[in-house]
């Protein structure tokens, strides 16, 4: 049922459908003061005062305009308020109809009384009589009850002597030319502002509009002394139509005579009129020469040609074509030509321009034949091209089988890797077992026949083999992705003191001193213990093989990260120091920065390279500095928590 507008039963189905849509929408309205905003279903509205818009509007530009007199004051005010209200009727019908997924003209008018009713403008009644259509004949009869125009006049206590509700004829016509696609004004001839019942609207098409209006107060003859200094938006008199079209075909004159196309003015049966200068030239005659002249007899096939410029220009209001002209000395030209309506000295004329195009045409032949030369190239090109891809695509397979050799030959080695250190370590394991054993066994009479010192020697090739092992072993696991994290919560400084117990026989060995520095507050971390252990001796035990007679720094600490807290254990020494520019070979897998360093210092190059390994697996990272002769720093930056990694691992 509908509430919000009333229309002939005819349309009552479509504007029921846009009743509960638009109600939807304005049911989804929040107050946001402190922001400054009002939305409804998520657009932005404003809230206006309506005297602000009507009233006080109207006196404040009659203030401005006092000088000029009370109607062209009145008349500006009107003009502005029309324009807006059109522009934002034209704006929200779009929007709505896009939104409703709307097509019919019908259906996308009905969405606007509705949305006029809730946006406070004024309920809208539309009469029987009206014949909305998507042509020159569209005709609206309505009247607006409740208009917020007559209601602020009506409560400021004024009694204009025109209608007032001129923003809701702009709206409403914007609304529905946006609607049915054409022209449209519409004019209030009835305003409870100024004493009549009714707040009452014509629409229609702007060639139509006095008509109707004429048309409707003869059927009323009763309402005519009410219809008084109503105004038709964008009409003048008569006096100002005769002006404006005396001023415009003066212009028209000056354009004419100016023109730089052959301008020929014809009659319904196809006689020159007028010609201009340009014509004149084109033909090789004068102007008076011309007048008089059929068209035919300018153009090849002329009488065709005339007849379908006509039928064009009648039907569709242009034409547009080719043909050739022959000036009086023979001299041909192609043409292109234009026809259009023309209105001299009040009759309904036609006019034909004409543009030679006779070397714009033979460029055009010749760009057009350049263009398929180079069209045949391009399919030459193509060819080869194609012929070149089949070529790639071969050469790709190629690259692709022997990538996948090159992963397979690395999974091998990887595997192969792996099963040789689990086999190597058996045996070496056994030969440590016995050597400690044998060691432990012999008594003061087997000491004599027993060489310990060689024993000793056995038993560190064979640790420092299986260390070895273990390290190919590591990088073996972490190349063929099975090194898995176990992360367990460990107290921080209870790691410290065994990393330093261990250290400590190799910071002795080459006469070093270490210098130890914990911040307070390390409490507990959860990370892998082992790997965390690992990574921090490999450090250490670098920085003793690299340094004597020096210091061996080692910094753990809690520092606020870029992600929060984190733990840093920084590795310092005063060795022989590293290239700068050689530091990042450091954590490769069996390189070292330089390859004296391996006969002089031994080692594998394996260490640091796990060691960074270890740390990214934890999400964390190595940074290294260092200068030759002045030793080096390595920071490890680790999360306090890597809960959570060995899944996403």
């Amino acid at each position: 049922m509908l509430k919000t507008v009333r229309v002939p039963p005819r349309f009552e189905p479509l504007f029921e459908q846009a009743q509960e849509f638009v109600g939807r929408i304005f049911a989804e309205r929040s107050d946001i003061p402190d922001k400054g905003r009002i939305e409804v279903f998520g657009q932005r509205y404003m809230l206006v005062r309506a005297r602000a818009m009507s009233v006080e509007f109207f006196e404040m530009v009659q203030r401005l305009y006092r000088d000029k007199g009370q109607d062209e004051a009145l008349g500006v005010a009107r003009s502005l308020l029309f324009d807006i209200a059109h522009a934002m009727g034209l704006s929200d019908a779009n929007d709505f109809a896009e939104r409703m997924h709307l097509q019919d003209p019908i259906a996308r008018l009905s969405a606007g009384p509705i949305h006029f009713s809730h946006s406070g403008w004024a309920f809208v009644d539309i009469s029987p009589e009206s014949r909305p259509a998507p042509d020159e004949s569209f005709y609206l009869l309505y009247d607006h009850p409740y208009s917020f125009e007559s209601d602020s006049w009506i409560d400021a206590g004024k009694r204009p002597d025109f209608p007032v509700c001129v923003m809701n004829a702009g709206y409403s016509s914007g609304w529905c030319e946006a609607s049915f696609g054409v022209p449209l004004v519409a004019t209030e001839i009835l305003c409870r502002a100024k004493g009549d019942d009714h707040c009452r609207f014509i629409m229609a098409h702007p060639s139509r509009i006095e008509g109707y209006i004429d048309a409707y107060l003869h059927g009323q003859p009763h309402l005519a002394a009410h219809v008084t200094r109503y105004e038709i938006p964008g009409f003048f008199s008569r006096k100002q139509q005769e002006d404006e079209l005396k001023s415009r075909e003066e212009q028209y004159r000056g354009i004419f005579e100016a023109g730089t196309n052959a301008l020929l003015i014809l009659d319904e049966a196809g006689v020159i009129v007028q010609a201009n200068p340009a014509a004149s030239r084109l033909f090789r005659c004068s102007r008076p020469e011309l007048a008089g002249r059929s068209f035919a007899d300018l153009l090849n096939a002329g009488a065709d040609l005339f007849a379908r410029l006509r039928a064009a220009v009648h039907d569709h209001g242009h034409f547009l074509s080719e043909g050739t002209a022959t000036a009086t000395d023979g001299r041909t030209y192609v043409v292109e030509l234009r026809g259009a309506r023309f209105r001299l000295q009040n009759r309904d004329h036609l006019l034909a321009v004409l543009t030679d195009i006779t070397e714009q045409n033979r460029a055009q032949l010749a760009l057009r034949q350049a263009h398929d030369e180079l069209e045949q190239r391009v399919r030459e090109r193509t060819a080869e091209l194609e012929r070149l891809n089949q070529q790639l695509h071969l050469l790709n397979g190629q690259l692709v089988s022997a990538r996948d050799s090159a992963i397979d030959a690395s999974r091998a080695k990887s595997a192969f890797l792996a099963n040789m250190s689990h086999e190597l370590r058996t045996p070496l394991n056994a030969i440590i077992g016995y050597s400690e054993l044998l060691e432990d066994e012999s008594g003061e009479e087997g000491r004599q026949h027993l060489d310990l010192g060689d024993l000793g020697k056995i038993r560190g090739s064979a640790r420092h083999l299986l260390a070895l092992i273990n390290d190919i072993l590591d990088v073996s696991k972490i190349e063929a992705g099975k090194m898995e994290l176990f992360v367990e919560d460990f107290a921080v400084d209870e790691l410290v003191a065994e990393v330093v117990a261990t250290i400590e026989p190799l910071v002795r060995k080459n006469d070093n001193r270490l210098e130890i520095t914990t911040r307070p507050g390390l409490g507990a971390v959860a990370l892998d213990r082992t790997k965390v252990k690992q990574i921090i001796i490999n450090l250490l035990g670098n920085a003793c093989k690299f340094t004597h007679s020096g210091v061996i720094g080692l910094l753990v600490a809690r520092e606020d990260g870029p992600h929060g807290e984190q733990l840093v254990v920084a590795v310092q020494d005063t060795g022989i120091g590293i290239d700068p520019t050689r530091l990042e070979e450091l954590f490769q897998p069996f390189r070292q920065a330089d390859e004296s360093t391996t006969r002089k210092y031994g080692g594998t190059g394996l260490g640091l390279s796990i060691s960074r390994h270890y740390a990214e697996m934890m999400r964390g990272r190595i940074d290294a500095r260092s200068a030759p002769g002045q030793g080096s720093t390595f920071t490890v930056t680790l999360p306090l928590s890597a809960r959570g990694v060995e899944a996403a691992e």
